[in-house]
């Protein structure tokens, strides 16, 4: 029909409506609460953890015992929990340094790692770096040599390299973690910090909208890949049968804790850091449409309760208690929904979309 207005531009003029006629935040506000409250103090707390992580490695090789691998075990579990808290803002300096590939990578190959022991062991953060796979490294690596059943004996052996490798392992998380932190909060080489830039306060800045697209599209696609690309095949929803498999991790059997992390972050970036200052997407959505908010925030709710009521590993669950992990999975399904059809279109954001989001059952 004539004199229809389209969808996105429906939207814009609501958020422009809202932004004028009440006291909501603007999208800038919210952008730069976010990075002040959120985004930079997560990869500070990531980057302190991971130099605990490091340090405890360093124990443990100094001086192999059950202590020192105790503790060293649960520096990991300590560095882990943060570093996947700051999933949710996986964009900028993360990816432009392509830090996933040193530092998180999905899956590791012990194989090609015993291979590279067996040959010629990495024994610097630079041959970690720079000489091995991205299936060879990061916190999936360091779980491999931590969480063997004869850890100790085997890291024991001073002429195998391993516990050399696990030390340099332990320095590219902790360098890389800082290198992020670095570039959100001062920058350096002639940029400024990447938070400037992002929050619009630099010579030279993101739009406000395209700063507030990449917090959107980021949350989207990170719920995305825990619905339809781990949960939905660890239960068999898509074809086949359940696939323990597709839910990632080893013998730390850190999953669920992971799985937590990484919906509480996307929570943190939705409500943001609470109190008067605290900004989040909520409280643009909220003057758009206090229902949408209102299930966010309920969906978060449902889907941590469920995560609480999980009291077995993740791939255990799969096979014993599937009914409590399809419950994990549906209520983070209710989530996507809203947030992919709801919240994208209150906001304008676009987001390229598959035939199955908001769907995780076909």
């Amino acid at each position: 029909m004539r004199g229809l207005l389209p969808t996105s531009a429906v939207a814009a003029l609501a958020v422009l409506f809202v932004a004028c006629g009440s006291d909501a935040p603007d999208e800038q506000e919210v952008v730069i609460s976010l990075t002040e409250s959120i985004i930079v103090p997560g990869y500070e707390a990531a980057a302190a953890a991971s130099g605990d992580l490091r340090l405890a490695l360093e124990t443990l090789c100094a001086q192999p015992s059950e202590d020192a691998l105790a503790n060293a075990r649960q520096a990991w579990r300590d560095a882990r929990a943060p570093w996947k808290r700051t999933e949710a803002t996986w964009f900028g300096p993360v990816m432009d340094r392509r830090s996933v590939g040193l530092m998180d990578w999905p899956e590791i190959e012990p194989d090609r790692i015993e291979a590279m022991l067996a040959a010629n062991p990495a024994t610097s953060e630079d041959s970690v770096r720079d000489g091995l796979a991205s299936t060879q490294r990061g916190f999936g690596a360091v779980e491999y040599l931590l969480f063997q059943l004869d850890a100790l004996e085997l890291l024991s052996d001073r002429r195998s390299g391993r516990c050399e490798f696990l030390v340099a392992l332990g320095l590219v998380i902790d360098s890389e973690a800082n290198a992020i932190t670095k570039a959100w909060a001062q920058g350096g080489d002639g940029f400024p910090a990447y938070s400037e830039y992002f929050t619009g306060r630099s010579n030279v800045s993101l739009l406000t909208s395209e700063a507030t697209a990449d917090v959107v599209r980021t949350q989207v696609f990170l719920v995305r890949t825990l619905v339809d690309m781990r949960l939905a095949p660890a239960l068999g929803l898509r074809e086949g049968g359940p696939d323990p498999s597709a839910v990632p991790g080893g013998a730390g059997r850190n999953a669920l804790s992971d799985l937590r992390n990484e919906v509480l972050g996307v929570r943190d970036m939705y409500v943001g850091a609470g109190g008067p200052d605290g900004l989040g997407i909520s409280d643009i959505v909220r003057g758009l449409s206090g229902d949408t908010d209102e299930r966010m925030r309920e969906h978060f709710a449902a889907a941590l309760a469920a995560m609480d009521a999980v009291t077995l590993p993740l791939r255990t669950s799969v096979v014993e208690r599937p009914e409590k992990l399809r419950a994990v999975h549906d209520r983070l399904a209710e989530l996507q929904r809203t947030l992919n059809t709801e919240v994208v279109s209150l906001l304008g954001v676009s987001v390229g979309f598959s035939d199955t989001d908001g769907d995780s059952t076909r």
